[in-house]
């Protein structure tokens, strides 16, 4: 099979949303799906009212099984307070790229390392693309 030697850039711009509250507990949840010619994520934003630091870890899906990829620190009141939100896909993203490809039919999710504290709540926005 020959290379596919013309550039291919992303056809539909995507953004979703995603909050995790202390209902969910250490649930995933499925913070974006790809379309059906797959999908590239160029950005995930995370901010957090919550009074304690919290961690998000990451995982691919695709099919019967979830896969890691790694965890995401959120600080105390990120994009809240006077601290910045997190770009949790600088801590995620494969080595020399910036964005993350995912198959069709691959989801990314995540889950709250430890229950988000009562009324607080975190919010995951990504912003992605189908081709």
């Amino acid at each position: 099979m020959s290379a596919n030697l013309a550039p291919i850039f992303e056809l539909t711009p995507q953004c979703t949303g995603q909050t995790f509250v202390n209902a969910d507990s250490t649930n995933l949840k499925t913070v974006y799906t790809a379309g059906s010619e797959g999908s590239r994520i160029d950005g995930i934003l995370v901010s957090s009212n919550d009074t304690s630091a919290m961690n998000l870890a990451f995982y691919i899906n695709g099919g019967a099984t979830d896969y890691y990829i790694g965890n995401v620190s959120i600080p105390i009141g990120s994009g809240y307070t006077t601290v910045i939100r997190v770009d949790a896909l600088l801590t995620l993203k494969p080595t020399f790229q910036n964005f993350i490809a995912l198959h069709h039919g691959y989801t990314l999710k995540a889950n709250v390392v430890v229950a988000v504290t009562a009324a607080k709540t975190i919010t995951v926005v990504v912003l992605a693309g189908d081709f």
